[in-house]
């Protein structure tokens, strides 16, 4: 009996040894692939259009995103893969559709993470392309009064960026809605970008319409006004600012309320926007009301 139990013994802490060994807690300075994924979403609509074309143009649109931690060097450095998926639904070429699909953008953004404390630091690539999409009979919707709106835009940049922690989904979450949540004031965080005009593969001819940037500067700032347990009320301002090859500055601004909520293994949020100012020469959205929701774990 007394070897039969000293048996069963011996093998749970065997197999305690082996679970430990399968799942060790991340060392300091150890390597990881995979070991992390975040992303969300929004949906958003538009009214207060300001000319035909914004009508035409400017209904709803969706957003879906995907951020992947490909290899985490320590507790520190990571190396992140993010897909961005946007549609853009515009006035109805049919009868009986609320909406047609007018444009698409995909984007895809490797970059190196620095995070201290709750602060971050980021170096990265963007690639990404804009298509508008054919749907009507006669001829684009996207001619209107002589204005061609080019349906093809592609560009590669280059960007620096740095701000609080809280800017990725998750610490979000855990920094307002988790256990004993710090819940920060004020969270930021800025960016700046260099265009390549000419790529591997690609020639000066690939980088047409309207994408004649050649650096550009990016700010979000979220005060927060409101927060309890389970929801947090924000006031954002989402900022861009683009310069050309011809040395002149484009703006583009937009103001948010934010309402952020807890939900059982995501967040979710509702807002409101303004597009003050937007002086981008082929998606203006200068006057604009937005209203949307948004999700993210």
């Amino acid at each position: 009996m007394k070897s039969m139990r000293m048996r069963w013994i011996v093998a749970g802490m065997l197999v305690g040894a082996a679970a430990a060994g399968a799942a060790p807690e991340r060392a300091p300075n150890g390597i990881q692939w995979l070991s992390d994924f975040s992303g969300g979403g929004h949906l958003g609509f538009f009214s207060e259009q300001q000319d035909d074309l914004q009508e035409d143009r400017y209904v709803t649109e969706g957003l879906a995103r995907l951020d992947f931690d490909l290899l985490s060097v320590g507790e520190r450095w990571s190396l992140w893969s993010r897909f961005d998926l946007t549609v853009d639904l515009g006035k109805s070429v049919a009868d009986n559709l609320p909406f047609s699909p007018k444009e698409m953008a995909y984007e895809f953004v490797p970059f190196v993470e620095y995070r201290r404390a709750s602060h971050l630091a980021r170096f990265g690539w963007n690639h990404a392309c804009q298509h508008l999409i054919y749907k009507d009979n006669d001829e684009p919707w996207y001619l209107y009064e002589g204005s061609n709106v080019p349906p093809d835009v592609y560009w590669n940049r280059l960007f620096v960026g740095a701000g609080r922690a809280e800017i990725r989904p998750e610490i979000f979450r855990e920094s307002y809605f988790g256990e004993g949540a710090a819940r920060p004031r004020l969270l930021w965080y800025v960016e700046a970008g260099g265009y390549l005009r000419s790529f591997p593969g690609m020639n000066d001819d690939s980088l047409y319409g309207d994408n004649d940037w050649v650096a550009d500067g990016k700010a979000e700032v979220r005060l927060l006004l409101h927060g309890a347990a389970r929801w947090a009320l924000f006031a954002n301002s989402l900022t861009q600012v683009l310069l050309d090859v011809d040395d002149e500055l484009c703006t583009r601004e937009q103001l948010q309320v934010e309402a952020a909520f807890a939900s059982r293994g995501f967040g979710s949020s509702l807002y409101a926007g303004w597009h003050v100012v937007d002086e981008h020469p082929r998606d203006d959205k200068e006057g604009m009301l937005e209203f949307g929701a948004a999700f993210y774990y």
